[in-house]
Formats: C-alpha cells, sequence, structure tokens
C-alpha cells in the first residue's frame, strides 16, 4: 500500500501504473474513501489509476479539513510528489468540488474533470449537523437512505452504513462543514479544462439540476445520466461509471 507524506502525514493510495501517457487522480466525497470507486478503474489501459483516501480518511493519517480549498491543497501536493504531469480528477460530491476547486486554481498539471454526484455549491441541512452531533448511528442510518436508489439492493445500503459508522462523527462534521461552506457559482465560466459531469437519476443530495447547471455554466463540459442510480452512483453502477470513464479517458488520450 504506497503512502505519500503530506504537512507531516501519510496519506494513503492506491496505484494502478500502465506506464500510460495519463495519470487519473479519484477524489472520495465526505465521510468517503478509496474503497467507493470500482476495481474496474483500476483497470483501464489507458491511465494510470492513483485512488486516494483524504486525510483522516481510510487509511490515511492526519485530521480531516473543514473546507474544499484546504482539501485541494493536499490533491495539489499530492501530484506535486508523485511528479504527475497530465490528471485527470474524477470527484464524487465533496470530491467533485475539490476538483473544481483545483480547476479553478489552473495549475499546468490539469488536464480535464470528471465530475459525478455533484454540483457548485452543496449546502448541508442544519439538521444533518445537528443529528450528527447528537445521534451519529441515527444520522448513517438517515444519510444512507437518501444517498441511494429505491431499487438499490438493501446489502448494498447495509454495508455502506457498516462502513459508515466507524467513520469518527468529526470527521463527518469537517466535512460537511467544507460541503456547507462550498460556493463557486459566479466563477464556473472560469473553467478552461474539459469536464464530463455524470448523475444519477434519483439522485436525493445533488439532483440532477445541479449536473444539469454545471453543463450549462462550464464552457466545454457535458452531462451523462445513469439510470437508475442514486448519490452512491459508483456502488449503485460501477460497471456504467467504469464505462464512462473509460470512453472520457480513452478520448483525451487521442486529443
Amino acid at each position: 500500500m504506497p503512502y505519500v507524506t503530506i504537512a507531516g502525514a501519510p496519506l494513503h493510495y492506491t496505484l494502478h501504473d500502465e506506464d500510460a501517457p495519463l495519470d487519473l487522480v479519484c477524489i472520495h466525497g465526505a465521510g468517503g474513501d478509496h474503497t467507493l470507486w470500482p476495481r474496474g478503474l483500476g483497470e483501464l489501459p489507458s491511465c494510470n489509476t492513483h485512488v486516494l483516501d483524504l486525510p483522516g480518511h481510510g487509511l490515511s493519517g492526519g485530521d480531516a479539513r473543514d473546507s474544499v480549498s484546504a482539501y485541494a491543497e493536499v490533491v495539489e501536493t499530492f501530484v506535486a510528489e508523485l511528479e504527475l504531469r497530465r490528471v485527470v480528477l474524477l470527484g464524487h460530491s465533496m470530491g467533485g468540488a475539490i476538483a473544481l476547486q483545483i480547476a479553478l486554481d489552473e495549475p499546468r498539471w490539469l488536464d480535464s474533470l470528471i465530475l459525478a454526484c455533484t454540483g457548485c455549491r452543496l449546502r448541508v441541512p442544519e439538521e444533518t449537523f445537528a443529528l450528527y452531533r447528537s445521534d451519529p448511528h441515527a444520522a448513517v442510518e438517515r444519510q444512507c437512505q437518501l444517498s441511494f436508489s429505491p431499487v438499490a439492493p438493501q446489502a448494498l445500503i447495509d454495508a455502506e452504513a457498516a462502513r459508515r459508522r466507524d467513520v469518527p462523527p468529526e470527521v463527518m462534521l469537517r466535512d460537511y462543514s467544507a460541503c456547507d461552506r462550498f460556493d463557486i457559482t459566479d466563477t464556473l465560466g472560469e473553467i478552461t479544462v474539459p469536464a464530463l459531469v455524470i448523475s444519477g437519476d434519483i439522485d436525493h443530495l445533488t439532483p440532477l439540476k445541479y449536473a444539469q447547471f454545471l453543463e450549462d455554466r462550464i464552457p466545454d463540459a457535458r452531462l451523462a445520466v445513469v439510470a437508475p442510480a442514486g448519490h452512491m452512483l459508483p456502488l449503485e453502477q460501477p460497471g456504467e461509471i467504469t464505462r464512462l470513464v473509460s470512453d472520457f479517458v480513452g478520448r483525451r488520450v487521442d486529443s
């Protein structure tokens, strides 16, 4: 399991090295970790796949951050430490916000974006904060029920709930604070790299209209809608998101 030290703490990532011209860097969402992403992403021949655990998440050390810009700095440092040169950022939910923030920072190494189940602002209801403070297990159950489509297998929902119960509440509160404070509505038009926007058709947390707004406001963006799928689209539809990413990255190699 490779690690890189960032801000004095170990950052865990998985790596599938194809000696390819593109590097795919996958960024999970609030309270998530590297297990969100389908195994198929690590088998794409057209890119080297790096799957991160953000600080304080999964197998990484350090503390969770409380702003998207702070997480963006971590990812930018990761790319610099590994000396990656042509990067496609794949972000889910809060990870998508991190990718958007990095695009606005305009690093020379950024090739393009894949934005899954995310938006240009990610408001979190106050009752969500309150429930995580008073009854974290109840908060997990509620969020998991909201995170999947009605046709998702109950076993899949239960497995994700079990994983989330192991996430310290303070990590969730920091992540949700980062999401709640994020808003780049007025600067989306400044993003100059191509973007693939992916949305589930039944996403209760970042509804389809969020993705449509990204497609409308980012100059070079296109939208793909996956059905049926909720907010945890990578878990519900692993084959479909792998296909979409493979197609997009393959076209970036040829561009």
